[in-house]
C-alpha cells in the first residue's frame, strides 16, 4: 500500500462530469420554459371532483332504467301469436339422405 501524495493524473473525468452537469441544467431550463416556468399545480382543478361511489350508483341506476324501458318495449303481447304444436323430430336417416330438416 502506497501513501504517496503525488497528484493523480487527470483522466478527463472532472471535465466529463462538468459537461454533464451543464447539459442537465440546460435541459432543465428549457423544460421550465416549455412548461411556463411554474411547477405549481393549477389554481382550479380541471374537472370537479367526483365521488366514485356516487358515480357508480348513478351509472347503475341509468342502466337499470334503460333495461326496464327496453324490456317493456320488446315484450310482445301474449295473445298476438297462437300456440303451435311442436314439430315431430326429423329422423337421422332422412337427414343423412336428403341433407335437410324435412
Amino acid at each position: 500500500m502506497t501513501t504517496s501524495s503525488e497528484p493523480v493524473p487527470d483522466s478527463g473525468l472532472d471535465r466529463r462530469v462538468s459537461n454533464l452537469e451543464t447539459g442537465q441544467q440546460s435541459i432543465l431550463s428549457k423544460l421550465d420554459q416549455l412548461l411556463g416556468g411554474s411547477r405549481q399545480p393549477p389554481a382550479e382543478p380541471e374537472r370537479p371532483e367526483v365521488n366514485i361511489v356516487d358515480e357508480i350508483r348513478r351509472q347503475l341506476d341509468e342502466r337499470d332504467r334503460k333495461a326496464a324501458r327496453t324490456k317493456t318495449e320488446a315484450a310482445p303481447p301474449a295473445a298476438a301469436e297462437p300456440e303451435q304444436p311442436p314439430k315431430p323430430p326429423v329422423r337421422g336417416i332422412t337427414r343423412a339422405l336428403w341433407g335437410g330438416d324435412e
